[in-house]
C-alpha cells in the first residue's frame, strides 16, 4: 500500500467470490416460500402458541422493511402510461397534484416515481377507472394468505 494514500489497492484486497444474482434471488424466493409454509403449517397444524415467536417474526419483519425502504419500487412514467391508460402531460399533472416533486412540463418517459408516489395517486384517484388500475398496478401477483 502506498503510504500517501490510504486506501488499499485492488491488489491488496482480499478476492470475493462472484455470486450468481439469479442464484441468489431463486434461493431467496425457496426460502421466503418455506418460510411462509412452514408458519401457516405451525398455525393450521399444531396447537403451538406463535405468539412465542412473535418477536422473531417482528425481527425479520423489521429487517425487510429497511432493505424495502432503501431499495424502494419505482416505475417508469412510460410503464406508468400504458398502465393507467394516460397521456404522459395528464399523468405527470396527477402526480403534480398529489405532491409529487415532477416537472408537468418536461417529456420524459424514463423517469421514475416510486410506490410511495404511486400510493399517493391512489389515495387521490381511489374508486375511479385510474384508481382501479393504480389498486392493480400495486396489488401485483403473489400469494394472498388470510386465516379466519
Amino acid at each position: 500500500m502506498n503510504p500517501t494514500n490510504q486506501n488499499p489497492s485492488s491488489e491488496d484486497l482480499p478476492s470475493r467470490p462472484v455470486l450468481n444474482s439469479s442464484e441468489v434471488i431463486n434461493q431467496v424466493i425457496e426460502s421466503g416460500e418455506q418460510l411462509m409454509a412452514s408458519i401457516q403449517d405451525l398455525i393450521e397444524w399444531t396447537d403451538y402458541d406463535v405468539s412465542q415467536i412473535t418477536d422473531y417474526l417482528k425481527r425479520i419483519g423489521k429487517f425487510l422493511a429497511a432493505v424495502i425502504e432503501a431499495h424502494p419500487i419505482t416505475y417508469t412514467v412510460e410503464a406508468l402510461t400504458h398502465k393507467l391508460e394516460l397521456d404522459e402531460p395528464t399523468l405527470r399533472r396527477l402526480l403534480r397534484d398529489v405532491g409529487v416533486e415532477i416537472d408537468p412540463a418536461v417529456s420524459n418517459p424514463d423517469e421514475t416515481v416510486t410506490e410511495d408516489d404511486i400510493i399517493a395517486l391512489l389515495a387521490d384517484r381511489a374508486g375511479s377507472p385510474v384508481g382501479d388500475r393504480l389498486m392493480d398496478l400495486l396489488r401485483g401477483d403473489g400469494p394472498y394468505v388470510t386465516w379466519w
